[in-house]
């Protein structure tokens, strides 16, 4: 029997209902995210036989689109850094796909900060970035230097807190050693504080920290600065957008898991891994099926493992989970616009606009959402205009407090409170108006919107409120090190012989967080020699990658 593939555009994923499950498998993953997907593909590159589990209609978790009433759009993935000729992200994607997944410039800038009617841009490089904020703020050279400085003394901090989270005394010893000695004291202290420390304008601070607060959804009072210095170092050569939108980033991932007998089951989701004992042996589908694995892979998040699919079991690290913040959930506002984005006057580059204080809303001040992330994927693709001419899309992201929607957390979809659907049209009202401030050119031009809320990403993504990384990425997450942090416990080996974690939550979020998360998680569940092909394979992808498509 061939495989059925979901036919419906963008939709990426054999439907559970087309059959084709076997009763065993090497291994199973549950969810289909770019971490899942990550673990699956590098597992089935070393020949295991994956399957792979998604509640979801689609495949993709936030990197998959959708289509409306003839327009297209992105829920998640909006650009993408390191994407150059060998760097980390390039290899990786390489190896996933083969080289199948491609991507285009976003260009120069990347992005473009307005903040309380100042405007800032954010160009490709290091030193063009920083000669940018000597030529706007002179009298703050000393300290804009010693902060370029810092970030890049900070580059080794993710590597080294990957390693540590990996199990076995030669990699701990190599994680420790790199931490002692290129990971500086201010990394782990909150971006906000290390900035002031350096620069005294307030505007300079505000357009050094809005890319932190907005793309990692917190206050940088609480972030670490290297998550700062990490944006910083991955879109140093640019940004990138993939080819044909993101939903061809899961697309080009499926091929490979498929290649060794494996499959993406969509619409298939898991109601529990069973155990033996203390080891998982595989998953329980919602519809009862069971699946046999001696390695069972959650790219769930830690929650949804250990509060739902772990039923009934109770350990001191998994309450540790009731002690951590979760990350602040967000609405999505999505446009259809008739006209092409030329004729609207869309950027390629994205557009973060806040009132001049982008840590206000984080801090329990300011109104309804926080400030605005705009991005326009029609103007980033190039197959765009041949897919859909004369039109266009896009996304305005804002962050809303947890407590907004909590009176309607429960309900289903299609049965919602009026007072829910009010709050929707007051939001999508106030975020449309704003638009069309910073955006002249959209004002009667939006034929459609639709606002998503944190009912509807805890609906299709599972993250418990509506989360946009799940877990906070914060200082308390991470140690101030000196003191362990309270996400040190979440490694991709849990305590569950034969259970993994992958994902944002095994380290950091967003789409290289992500992948990481993935990566590691494979890292775990191979024996030594399919470790040394997975390195090996992903050495050669760096060292030759493969030739354009």
């Amino acid at each position: 029997m061939g495989v059925v593939e979901v036919s419906r555009g963008v939709l990426v994923g054999r439907p559970l209902t087309a059959g084709g499950v076997a009763e065993a498998y090497d291994a199973v993953v549950v969810g289909s995210g770019a971490g899942g997907l990550t673990t699956a593909v590098c597992l089935a590159r070393q020949g295991w036989r994956v399957a792979v589990f998604e509640q979801h209609y689609t495949a993709g978790g936030y990197t998959h689109a959708y289509r409306r009433r003839g327009w297209e759009w992105d829920v998640g993935i909006h650009y993408v850094g390191q994407l150059g000729r060998g760097e980390p992200v390039r290899v990786l994607s390489d190896y996933l796909t083969g080289g199948a997944l491609r991507w285009a410039p976003v260009g120069d800038p990347f992005d473009e900060y307005r903040l309380a009617g100042e405007e800032y841009r954010a160009p490709v490089g290091f030193a063009a970035h920083r000669d940018g904020l000597v030529a706007r703020f002179p009298a703050e050279r000393a300290g804009i230097e010693a902060l370029f400085r810092l970030i890049g003394r900070c580059r080794a901090v993710l590597p080294a807190l990957a390693l540590g989270r990996l199990s076995g005394p030669v990699v701990r010893r190599l994680a420790r050693v790199l931490r002692s000695a290129a990971v500086p004291p201010e990394a782990l202290r909150p971006a906000r504080e290390v900035v002031e420390g350096l620069v005294r304008d307030e505007r300079l601070r505000q357009a050094v920290l809005t890319q932190s607060a907005l793309l990692l959804a917190d206050s940088t009072s609480r972030l670490p600065f290297f998550l700062l210095a990490v944006l910083f170092e991955h879109f140093r050569t640019g940004a990138w957008y993939p080819v044909g939108g993101s939903a061809a980033i899961a697309r080009a991932m499926v091929d490979p898991i498929r290649a060794s007998g494996g499959e993406v089951f969509v619409r298939a989701p898991v109601a529990r891994i069973e155990r033996e004992g203390e080891r998982a042996t595989g998953v329980v589908l919602a519809d009862g099926t069971p699946v046999r694995a001696p390695v069972v892979v959650s790219a769930a998040g830690a929650h949804h493992t250990y509060r739902t699919l772990l039923p009934g079991r109770s350990t001191p690290k998994a309450d540790r989970l009731e002690g951590m913040r979760r990350g602040f959930p967000f609405v999505l506002l999505f446009l259809g616009l008739d006209g092409t984005p030329e004729e609207l006057g869309l950027p390629r580059h994205n557009l973060m606009v806040t009132d001049g204080d982008c840590d206000a809303f984080f801090d329990g001040a300011g109104g309804l959402t926080s400030g605005l992330f705009v991005s326009f994927s029609s103007a980033k693709d190039p197959t765009w205009a041949g897919r859909y001419p004369g039109r266009s899309t896009g996304e305005v992201l804002a962050y809303v407090r947890p407590e907004l929607f909590e009176p309607f957390l429960g309900s289903r979809p299609r049965h919602r409170d009026p007072a829910y659907l009010a709050l929707k049209e007051r939001i999508a009202a106030e975020l449309l108006e704003r638009l069309h401030r910073e955006l002249p050119r959209t004002r009667g031009r939006v034929a459609y919107h639709e606002l998503g809320t944190p009912l509807t990403a805890e609906h299709f993504a599972g993250w418990p409120g509506g989360s946009l990384y799940g877990l906070a990425k914060d200082v308390a997450a991470f140690g101030d090190g000196h003191r362990p942090g309270l996400a040190d416990w979440l490694r991709p080996r849990t305590d569950v012989p034969g259970l993994y974690l992958s994902g944002q939550d095994c380290l950091a979020g967003g789409f290289l967080g992500a992948l990481t998360g993935g990566l590691l998680a494979a890292h775990e569940a191979l024996d030594r020699g399919g470790r040394a092909r997975l390195w090996t394979g992903l050495l050669r992808h760096g060292v030759r990658p493969p030739a354009p498509r």
